[in-house]
This record gives structure tokens, C-alpha cells and sequence, in this order.
């Protein structure tokens, strides 16, 4: 082969491979997976600290938060009351222990959670050990691939370009950003029958320290497929795709950008094989002997 027909197919190899590798930057096997994530929260918290029932509905719930939070506040659901902004810093194999993805290695997998509305909060003990227990309903999500990370510096007060119930926020869901994952949170965190509760929540009333977590099925993004499995089993049977749990606290610089908490998790599910990623590969490799045949011609 001449080095004019040799530089010709090599171009062609990495051309074709570059076309994969962006459509596909890194692939998921099948099996356990585990996502590392941290967020940023705009959170109702304050619903006192006197012990008992504080409300059962929607409305009570609204009535009874001192301070609803602050990313609700002119949204278009302004019942939310939790809602962020999140980024995946790894994607790992559970049983291998294999690394799938890596935050600024492959990228970053950043997005916007909303639409999480308190119907049920209870306040239980006093003093230093008072603590809130509530229940959500509903709550949705949309996960994109960036090319960089999320900025929490602009907060979650809703301007002409961010309202995070309508899952929008600068340098997530704009610009280049691809979908690659889309859901909701589903029932099946509280067993009992219970067909409401999407989420819940429990912290110390005071130090807004604790932790919470809720099932999630996917339901759109160009992963759809990867990751909608039905993998995980709720308390009352129900077939979900995910189960998210965190922890969170307060934090200086994030309470001065007007979020309530940072808060770290993990999200686990089961994964199965991505055949458009053997599809892009196999059909780099033809290009490739097309090329070749067409030049020996």
C-alpha cells in the first residue's frame, strides 16, 4: 500500500472511531451499577419544632413551611418543595468494581431535579434532638452529558432561564447539553400499600442534618434503554429502575447562593448491554473497509 493510500485509510479508521467515540464516549456493561452524585438543594425546611403532626395535604403542608424554599418561589410549581441541581462524578460496576464513567474524564453527566412536594410532615422529640419526618409526592428529572460541570454560584431563584420544577438551568439543560436520562420518582419507598409517597426525608430540626431517598423510573434520554430494567423492587412489589438514597447538611458558601443543604448519594440499579454502541462500532469498521476496497480498486 502506498503511504499516500496508507495515510488515507488510517484518517479513515480515526475518523470513524472519533464519530463512535462521540456518540458514545464510554460504555456501561451489563450487570450492578452504582452512581456517585452530589447536589445541590433548595429545600422547604422549617416546619417548626413543636412535636406532632404538622399537616396531611398539599395545602396544609404549604400553609404550615415558615420559609418554603426559595427555588419555588415564582416557579411554575410553586407547591415544590425540593429541587436542585446535581452531577455524577462515577458510574461503577458493583460486582467488579470496574469504572464505567469518571467526571472530567469522560465528561460530565450533570442535571436538574424538581417537582418533589411535601404532603405529610411529623416533628418528633425536642430541643437538640427534635427532628422532621415528611413525605413527598411526585418529583421529576432530567440528566444531560456537558462538556462542564454544573455552576452552583447562580442558585435556585427562578429568572427567564432557570426554574428547576421546569428542569432548567444554565450550563445543564441549554446549549450543546445532550438528554441522556429523563424520570420520575415512583412509589415504592414506603411499604404498607402505599401508592403516594415518593420520597422521604427525615433530619435534625435544628442542624438540618440527615438524610433521604426515593425509587425512580426512567423515562426517556437518549439511555433510555440502558438503564429502564425495572431492576429494583419496591416495598409493595413495584417494578422501578433505580433507588436513590443521600445525605445532606447546610454549607456556608451554598446557603450564600441561596440553596439550603449540599448533599451527597448514590443511585443503584441494573444495567443491560447498549447494543447502539456495537451498532456505531461495527458500522466505523465498514466505513473503514469500503474505504480500503475502493483504494486498492
Amino acid at each position: 500500500m502506498s503511504k499516500s493510500k496508507l495515510s488515507a485509510t488510517l484518517t479513515a479508521v480515526a475518523l470513524s472511531l472519533g464519530m463512535a467515540g462521540a456518540a458514545n464516549a464510554f460504555t456501561i456493561q451489563a450487570g450492578e451499577f452504582k452512581m456517585i452524585l452530589d447536589n445541590y438543594d433548595s429545600a422547604t425546611t422549617n416546619y417548626g419544632v413543636v412535636a406532632g403532626v404538622q399537616c396531611t395535604t398539599v395545602a396544609t403542608c404549604d400553609a404550615a413551611a415558615v420559609s418554603p424554599a426559595s427555588g419555588s418561589l415564582g416557579s411554575v410549581n410553586t407547591s415544590a418543595d425540593t429541587m436542585g441541581v446535581l452531577s455524577i462524578a462515577s458510574i461503577t460496576n458493583i460486582g467488579t468494581g470496574q469504572a464505567f464513567f469518571t467526571r472530567g474524564v469522560d465528561g460530565y453527566l450533570t442535571g436538574v431535579f424538581g417537582n418533589l412536594t411535601d404532603y405529610y410532615v411529623q416533628n418528633y422529640g425536642a430541643g437538640s434532638t427534635a427532628a422532621t419526618a415528611i413525605l413527598a409526592k411526585g418529583g421529576s428529572f432530567s440528566l444531560f452529558m456537558n462538556t462542564a460541570n454544573y455552576d452552583p454560584t447562580l442558585g435556585p431563584l427562578v429568572t427567564s432561564t432557570k426554574d428547576l420544577n421546569a428542569l432548567k438551568y444554565p450550563g445543564i439543560s441549554d446549549g450543546a447539553a445532550q438528554l441522556v436520562l429523563s424520570g420520575i420518582y415512583a412509589s415504592g419507598i414506603i411499604g404498607g400499600g402505599d401508592l403516594t409517597t415518593t420520597f422521604t426525608t427525615t433530619y435534625n430540626s435544628s442542624s438540618i442534618v440527615g438524610g433521604s431517598g426515593g425509587y425512580i423510573d426512567i423515562t426517556g434520554g437518549a439511555w433510555q434503554g440502558l438503564f429502564d430494567t425495572n431492576g429494583e423492587i419496591g416495598l409493595n412489589g413495584e417494578k422501578r429502575d433505580m433507588l436513590a438514597s443521600f445525605t445532606f447538611r447546610p454549607n456556608d458558601a451554598a446557603t450564600a447562593n441561596g440553596w439550603t443543604v449540599i448533599s451527597s448519594g448514590d443511585i443503584t440499579g441494573n444495567a443491560i448491554p447498549e447494543p447502539g454502541s456495537l451498532a456505531l462500532v461495527a458500522l466505523a469498521l465498514l466505513g473503514v473497509g469500503a474505504i480500503s476496497r475502493r483504494n486498492k480498486a
